[in-house]
This record gives C-alpha cells, structure tokens and sequence, in this order.
C-alpha cells in the first residue's frame, strides 16, 4: 500500500519513518547476502527435528544432555520462520502434555478449552479484556478491529480467566498470547499461556499483586549490581531506579519492549530455557549502550532514552552475544534469590492488610459520613463540568479556565476573579472526545486538555487557539505539570511523562511507567515533588525527580465511599472524590490520614444529589463542579479547638509585646474586646471582615456571604458555602 509496508510478522510500517525505511532495507540486505547461512541453518533445524520426531519426550530427559545443549544452541543460533509453530508446540507440550490429557479426559467429548469457553460466564474479567483487546499489536494486520486475530485473543484470554480464576486477567497477559497467536491455533496458544504463567514463570508473576513481578525486580537489582558495577553505581549516585523500565520488560517478556522480530527469538529461547533467559536478555541491553547511559544524569531523560533505544535494537545477535557468552549466576542462586524476596514480599503484604484493617477501625470511629441514597437518574441531557484548572494570563489576570461537554466533545470556558464572576465561552474552542482532565502551563501560558479519546491538546491562554495535539497509547484520565515536565495517568495503568513541553508538538515519545494493574484516575502534585497517583482505592506515591515508588498505602477500605474519581492538592491537604458520590474528603499530605469528610449535599440550599465531576481547590477556596452544570464555591477554615484559640491569643499578644507594638489598638486586642461586648457571633463577623483584606476582590464578595451560610465541621476544618451557580 502507498505510504506503509508489512513485514513477514503482519506489522504494518510507515514509509515516512527514517528508521522503518532504513531497517527495512538493512534487513532485505541481510536477507539476500546471507541465503546460503539461512539455507544452513534450515538443514540443521530438519535433521534436529526428525530427532525429537524419533525420541519423542525421550530428547528432553535430563538423560542425553548432548542432545539439549545442542537444541539450545541451535535455538539460540536462530529458528527459521518456518519452523516456529512446530518449535513452539514441542517446547509447550513439554509442560502441559500430561495436565492436557487429564482436562480433555474429563470434559466428557469437548475439549478442555472447549468446555472453559462454553463457561464464559464464570469469568470476572470481560470487562478489563474488553478494554485492553484493541490496545494489543494495534500496528499488526492480524489484530485490527473486528478482525479474526481480535476474537481469537479474547476466547483464549477468557478461557484463561475461568481456567485460573486466582489469576484472571493480568495486564501484559494480552500482549503474551497476542505473540502466540502469530503461528499457533487457538487452543493451541492457551495451553501456551498456561505453559508460560504455571510452569515457567515463577508462582504469583500476575495477579491482583504481581508479587512474583516485584521479586524479579529486587533479584534484577542485585545482578545488575554484580553484573555491571559502573552502570549500577551511576544508576544509584543519580537515584535512578532502574527497575521503572525494567519491570514492564519482564511482566511483557519484552513484547512490548523491542521489534516484533526480536521479541520472537527471545520467546524461542524463554520457551526452553526459562525466565533465567529475562535477566540475561536485560543485561544484555544495559550492556551495549552502557557507555551512553554513563555520560547521563537526569533520571527521566535516561528512563526515557533506555525505553526509545530497547524499542529500536534489532540486532538481536548483538544481545544473545553479551547474554549468552559472560558468567552469569546459575538457575538455584537466582531462584533461590527469588523465593528470598516473595518471602519478604509476603511478610510486608500481610502487615500491610494488618495496618489497613486498624486504620478502618480507627477511621470509623473518627469520622462519620454522612451517606445518601444514590440519586434517581434523569432523562434530561445536561452540559456537566468535566475538569479544570486556575490560569493566570496577560489579559485576564486570575481566572479559572474549564471545560465542559458531553460525550463526543469539550468546550472551554473561562471564569474570570472579580467583583463579580463572568463567564467567558470561547467561540470556535471545541475539543473532540469527552475531555476529562487538564493543567496549566504557566511558563508558556497554555493549558493542556486530555480526553478519553487517548489524546491531549495544547490551547494557547491567549488566543485560545489549539497549538498542537499527541496521541497517547490510553485515555488519559489526569495530568499535572511542574517545571514544563507534564506527568499524565492512563486508563491502561500507567504513568506518562513529557519534559520540556511548550508551544511546539513534543517530538519524543512519552516514557512510561508501570503504576498497576488497573486504570489510575486520580493524580494529585503535593508538597517535596511528590506524585499520589490514585487507583481504586489506594494511594501510589512517586518521586517526580526520580520516578521510584516511594510509598503504597490504602487510604479507606470504608465500601460507603467507592473508588477515588477525582484529587487533587490544596493548601490544606488533598481533596478527593469519588466514584457516584457526593461525598467530599480531605486528606494529610504526610500521614494519609483523613481530616475532614463531609456530604456536599448538608451544604446547598439546593435541591440537588448530583456527583462531583471535578474539584479544584484554589488558595482558601474549594471549586466543585456537579452533574447538572452546578459551579460550587465553598471556603475552607481551619477550626480551632477552645484549648488551641487561648493558646493562639496569648502566644499573638506576647508576640506583639516582644516587638514593641501597642496591643490595646492590635488584632487580638479589638478580637477580645468583640468577644466580650459583642458575642461570639459578631466575632465571627468581624473575623471575615478582617480575612477579607488578604483576598481577591471576588474572595470579598463571597466572604460578605458567607455569614448566613450552612456550615458543616469536620475535626480539623469546616466548609462553608459561599455561592452556587448553574452555570451552562
């Protein structure tokens, strides 16, 4: 086709890529001058088949070890294309032969598979399978949208989860069978992912946890360490955690890591040689371009190159020769390694589940929600507000700019700060797909918009005009910037991060990091350049310098809230939401603990139960959007116990003594004197008046209303309503 070619694999390449076009010709060159080596290589992979044709499962005993070293090496050697399927299917039976034969002999004339695709039912997983089918080989003919290899890869995925139902689905499962698909049949490549999953690969490598996943990488870590002393030194002077990239080559056994045509030939030997094969391969890939990731410094920029560079090795000779040729640690230390860190795994995942299990305890007791039945569903087809962010342009001044829409499309509008709030609708700014997120960009003053349409925008705030656009891998479900680095959450369960974004398209691709198993929509930037990125109902807190995990914890296991929507961080911690509810939290940036939760709903005058959509807490303020076009301003407060307001006043007016001040005519003076002439009430009053000489003329306004407004208290603040607004 005009523009694209196709490789031998059905991977579907663009002539307008320099690197396509060029390795395309270096391989057809390679191809051509080495006939008579590959015409070879044949001859000898006939003559070892008729062997094990012969032998039959008598080759593979540990009895003629001759015999295997010399299979091992002609498959590290290289296996023509031809003889993959019949390759493949020796080195699966060799696992699962005999577990086969008992399922089929039970499943009364259908086949074991037969009978787990006649069971779909059983499954728990379509849903997730469901999402990640059109995110697997999408450049590959055979996986596009409603074609054969699309239905084959959700019956085996399927049959799986109700095969295995302690594992299910585990993302990068899709992407394992995906391979098999390439040459083997249906059933044939679920007995290959049970081969993979159940006899090679470690107990526990997927699931809920990915315990397994996580071992590898701590015993990566330490043969990194004896393996490249100077790399692993650089990597730890730098706080460069090795593994964010590394993790995601092992759970996809590299599928998802290099070209297709070396993805196979590190299957072909995985399949024999087990995941010891993993280690080898990677070290073999820090190896080569060792030198170029010693002259780097900065932890994103060299996580970033080492993801491009494994995406664009196709000398896979290069590889196997480092790997396969330097003292390497035997198959017992590195299992044995492994079995040392599930255990240590397994003891922090119980005291874990152990802290989880008080801190619910506690939690119940401290606070109460207060919890309302979920809201009857109209008909009617309302514009909601989808997501926004606080802007500060040239011409506007303080603003906030945000985004509303339905379904198929966004449209950007801007609430000016003053006296009295305006709304702006840009003309001609529409944003296609529904647009669920956003940031601002101060330093090139743009906002960033994301939609579940798996792309981003770039707006100029001056013009307001789309500056340019990227398609990420995954809907992109949040965003926050820092120093023009934009970080971005995927619905596939990764963390995507852009350096130096401005007013020009980014022409590197995004680095990825692994956050989880299933989608994460929250992302909130707190305090020390930390990440939460917030998943179901657990918190994964990343450094922004480093990218490494620093902390995991589950911050409610109260099932009254459901999973976290929306976070985002204020000055007074950071605020949640969550999943159909109108239940509003506050939660400490050190402790995870929660310091207010309150039913926005006790707050309003108005007759609504509609969900947040979006929050936005700005200095002392607290923006909430709803489901039926509601703008919600609340003020946030900090409440002071009777103990801590005596102790505040005495430390104030010896501070004002101290400085020489006359306190009879100072703050605490004129409070007291209206405490006690006036009332607490009046107090209160002229409290606000006070406060209101360190807003924005619009804080004037709203703080004005705010004393004949319903208060709800929490156990260190209290939300006041300012104003609602039905804004469309």
């Amino acid at each position: 086709t005009e523009g694209v070619f196709e490789d031998e694999y059905g991977d579907v390449h663009d002539w307008n890529t320099d690197t396509n076009v060029q390795h395309f010709l270096c391989r057809c060159l390679y191809l051509h001058y080495s006939q008579h080596e590959q015409e070879a290589l044949s001859a000898e992979w006939e003559a070892i088949l008729k062997s094990i044709s012969k032998a039959a499962t008598s080759f593979f005993t540990a009895s003629d070890k001759a015999k295997q070293k010399e299979f091992r090496d002609l498959l590290r050697k290289g296996l023509p294309i031809t003889f993959r399927k019949e390759v493949w299917t020796i080195l699966v039976n060799r696992h699962v032969a005999k577990v086969k034969e008992v399922k089929d002999h039970t499943c009364g004339g259908v086949s074991y598979y037969q009978s787990l695709l006649n069971s779909v039912q059983q499954s728990t997983c379509l849903k997730q399978i469901d999402l990640d089918l059109h995110r697997t080989m999408p450049s590959n003919k055979f996986f596009k949208r409603g074609g054969l290899g699309i239905t084959q890869l959700e019956n085996v995925l399927i049959a799986y989860s109700v095969h295995n139902k302690n594992v299910g689905y585990c993302q990068g499962m899709n992407m394992i069978a995906a391979l098999g698909l390439l040459f083997l049949d249906e059933e044939a490549t679920f007995w290959y992912l049970v081969a993979i999953i159940e006899k090679i690969l470690p107990n526990g490598y997927y699931g809920s946890v990915l315990m397994g996943a996580q071992a590898d990488q701590a015993v990566m870590k330490e043969v990194l360490a004896t393996q490249i002393v100077d790399l692993n030194e650089h990597m730890s002077a730098n706080y460069i955690d090795i593994t964010l990239v590394t993790f995601n080559w092992f759970l996809t056994l590299f599928i998802d890591a290099v070209p297709t045509e070396c993805s196979l030939r590190i299957m072909d030997v995985f399949l024999n040689e087990g995941h010891k094969v993993l280690y080898r391969v990677a070290i073999g890939i820090l190896t080569i371009y060792k030198d170029h990731f010693l002259s780097l410094t900065d932890p994103v920029t060299l996580l970033q190159i080492l993801k491009d560079i494994s995406r664009r090795t196709y000398t896979i000779e290069d590889i196997f020769q480092v790997a396969f040729t330097r003292d390497f640690p035997k198959r017992s230390h590195i299992n044995g390694r492994h079995s040392y860190h599930m255990n240590l795994f397994k003891q922090e995942w119980q005291e874990r589940q152990k802290e989880t299990q008080v801190h619910k305890e506690v939690t119940t007791t401290a606070v109460t929600a207060v919890v309302r039945p979920p809201p009857q569903q109209s008909t009617k087809r309302v514009t909601q507000w989808e997501c926004g962010c606080s802007i500060r342009t040239g011409y506007l001044g303080d603003a906030m700019c945000l985004c509303s829409g339905e379904k198929d499309q966004g449209i950007i509008s801007v609430i000016t700060v003053g006296q009295e709030p305006q709304m702006k609708i840009i003309p001609d700014m529409v944003i296609k797909g529904r647009a669920v997120c956003m940031t601002y960009i101060s330093s090139c003053d743009m906002v960033l918009i994301g939609t579940l349409d798996f792309y981003v925008y770039a707006v100029d705030c001056l013009t307001w005009k789309k500056l340019w656009y990227l398609k990420l891998i995954d809907s992109v479900l949040n965003m926050e910037t820092i120093n023009n680095t934009v970080f971005f959450t995927l619905a596939e369960g990764s963390l995507a991060i852009i350096k130096n974004i401005d007013q020009t398209r980014p022409l590197s691709e995004p680095l990825l990091i692994r956050i989880g198993s299933s989608s994460v929509p929250c992302l909130a930037l707190v305090p020390n350049q930390m990440l939460w990125c917030g998943s179901e109902k657990s918190i994964t807190v990343l450094s922004t310098v480093t990218c490494e995990l620093e902390k995991s914890v589950v911050i409610d296991d109260d099932d009254d809230l459901g999973k976290i929507y929306k976070m985002k961080c204020g000055q007074q911690g950071v605020w949640a939401s969550f999943r159909s509810s109108t239940i509003i939290c506050l939660f400490d940036v050190d402790r995870y603990t929660k310091l207010l939760q309150v039913d926005y709903v006790t707050l309003s005058t108005l007759e609504t139960h509609e969900r947040i959509t979006y929050l936005l807490p700005v200095q002392g303020y607290l923006w909430l959007g709803t489901g039926d076009g509601t703008i919600h301003v609340l003020s946030v407060k900090a409440r002071e116990l009777p103990q801590q307001r005596e102790a505040h006043t005495t430390n104030s007016t010896a501070n004002l003594k101290k400085s020489g001040r006359r306190t009879s005519g100072g703050l605490v003076a004129r409070r007291e004197k209206a405490f006690e002439e006036e009332g607490e009430e009046d107090l209160e009053i002229l409290r606000l008046k006070m406060v209101k000489r360190h807003t924005t003329k619009f804080g004037r306004t709203l703080l004005h209303r705010a004393k004949t407004k319903p208060v709800k208290k929490g156990d260190n603040y209290e939300l006041v309503l300012e104003t609602s607004r039905h804004m469309v």
